[in-house]
């Protein structure tokens, strides 16, 4: 397992390599303690399979995109499209995600977890479409 986020403070991609699963809540401690003029850096996990899981978020609300070991890349649905859009860091690109495919951080954090673990993104609370 590895994580990589931009760490904008240094003005570069910050990478963590062969953790646990169990580390995931703090890594996205670390990102929620950096932020730019884009938002909070995109947190991305990635496993030896190909597959990742990039966790986005404004501190409260969350998008996520999952990419399993085909290629095959999917978001997160939230279950409302009403409220603002999301912008956020992309590994320095300004991003930004509708309301409608926002869940709350604790949401996703739970979902990252389940991927660090078992390398699926499926949660009970997360619902995922094909891009």
């Amino acid at each position: 397992m590895r994580a990589s986020y931009n760490d904008s403070l240094k003005d570069e991609t910050a990478e963590i390599v062969d953790r646990t699963a169990g580390d995931v809540s703090s890594w996205i401690a670390v990102v929620l303690q950096l932020s730019s003029q884009r938002g909070h850096p995109t947190l991305e996990l990635l496993r030896d399979d190909g597959s990742s899981l990039a966790l986005s978020t404004d501190g409260s609300r969350a998008y996520l995109v999952f990419i399993n070991s085909l290629g095959e890349s999917f978001h997160s649905t939230g279950s409302s499209s009403d409220g603002e859009s999301m912008v956020f860091d992309y590994f320095e690109s300004w991003s930004e995600a509708p309301a409608s495919c926002l869940v709350s951080l604790e949401e996703a954090q739970e979902c990252a977890k389940v991927f660090a673990l078992r390398g699926t993104a499926d949660t009970g609370r997360v619902l995922f479409e094909p891009d």
